[in-house]
């Protein structure tokens, strides 16, 4: 036991007893948010680098995340089960998804039973497990826990079923209920904890923001001259409806010019499998995109264009404009509360259009000679984002 105000880690006699930081992943499956895992594991080896660190999840996912963090001493990744509801019911029915809620709580309490834990942290969670692990935090740990919020909540804002048993224990209704002492809810972007609280105003003190890490090794090593010949604009990441990909589509038929041309840089989705692509230059891939390709795919791009619905970008921390940041990416975005704090903070770093009808007159009248003058500003300001997200810089302020 530690002696009284104590903030090291060692006993009374000056044995050193180190800490454990306990990291579970329920929902990531082999790709699946390998770069923020990745970069959340650096962010906690910068802020406590004489810890011991354990990662669990599926074993195709932990393996990749292992073999991009051999240069991290003293991390220990496992295999667990994933989230997994009976008989493949959806996760949105409460009593299937508490049951695989309570699997996942079993294996954090297994995990942290007996250990010296400074943190444990929940990489993305849903409904349920939100529910449960809030309800069992307390008998389980007085230590913190960090739930790390992804795209559930904008997935939430955008569709909630009409069936009343299930919205009652959906994931708005379980954040609107009162959190334990040692719970944060972590947002990945400045303006989300805005979101947050207009939603469940109660439990405004246990949301902190993590800005999205950015990792060194998938920064641009120079700044990216502009491409010759036509001006390459964008689409990066799954191409959902609710990510923008329809109206990117429209967007390409629509505003046809002799200098531009449109590409479509990620997977595709079934949801707009039915479109007419024909009008890109490049269309999304069937199968899912190797990291590096899709990373030497964005670097050939000049401008990313992201015209995701409002209500989910302003609650969702994005991948996509982290990675256009990383490439150093000037973007043509919709307005929200999330890219108007990112510029309020840091500066333009491209275009915020309000509507649909913006975006293609942005676009239909177009003026390189302008894009070419602010460039070297937006640009300048990627670089400054990016510093600010580095995971040694993203340490200093996460640190407990």
């Amino acid at each position: 036991m530690a002696c009284p105000g104590q903030a090291a880690a060692s006993d009374c006699q000056g044995a050193v007893q180190l800490y454990e930081i306990e990291v579970f992943d329920f929902l990531s499956y082999e790709h699946v948010h390998l770069p923020f895992n990745e970069g959340y594991l650096r962010v906690l080896r910068a802020a406590y680098p004489g810890d011991r660190i354990s990662f669990r999840g599926v074993r195709e996912h932990i393996e990749r995340l292992a073999a991009h963090t051999t240069d991290l001493a003293n991390i220990k990744f496992l295999p667990c089960k994933s989230f997994e509801t009976p008989f493949g019911v959806s996760h949105h029915n409460p009593v299937a998804g508490r049951w695989a809620a309570r699997q996942c709580l079993n294996v954090v309490a297994k995990a942290t039973a007996g250990r010296r834990i400074r943190l444990t942290a929940l990489l993305g969670f849903n409904a349920s497990l939100l529910g449960v692990m809030s309800h069992g935090w307390p008998g389980l740990r007085s230590a913190p826990l960090h739930m790390i919020l992804h795209g559930q909540l904008g997935e939430a804002m955008v569709w909630r079923s009409r069936n009343p048993l299930i919205r009652a224990a959906d994931f708005i209704s379980q954040l609107r209920r009162p959190l334990p002492r040692s719970a944060r809810i972590v947002a990945l972007e400045l303006g989300v904890k805005e979101t947050i609280v207009e939603v469940a105003p109660t439990i405004s003190p246990a949301v902190v923001t993590l800005e999205h890490p950015i990792l060194r090794s998938e920064w641009a090593h120079h700044s990216p001259a502009m491409g010759t010949g036509r001006l390459k604009i964008g689409f990066v990441g799954h191409a959902r409806r609710v990510k923008g990909f329809e109206v990117f589509v429209q967007l390409a038929s629509s505003c046809s010019r002799e200098d531009i041309e449109f590409h479509a840089i990620g997977h595709s989705s079934p949801e707009t499998d039915h479109l007419d692509t024909t009008a890109l230059a490049r269309r999304p891939s069937k199968i899912p995109l190797p990291r590096e390709e899709y990373v030497q795919a964005l670097g050939q791009l000049d401008l990313v264009c992201l015209p995701v619905d409002g209500r989910a970008y302003e609650s969702t921390g994005s991948g996509t404009v982290s990675d256009a940041v990383a490439a150093l990416k000037p973007m043509i975005v919709f307005r929200n509360r999330t890219m108007e704090a990112i510029f309020a903070r840091y500066g333009a770093i491209g275009w915020l259009v309000d509507n649909r009808d913006d975006l293609f007159a942005l676009v239909r009248t177009f003026d390189p000679t302008e894009f070419a003058r602010q460039r070297s500003i937006w640009i300048d300001n990627l670089k400054a984002i990016r510093k600010a997200r580095s995971p040694e810089a993203l340490a200093k302020s996460y640190a407990l």
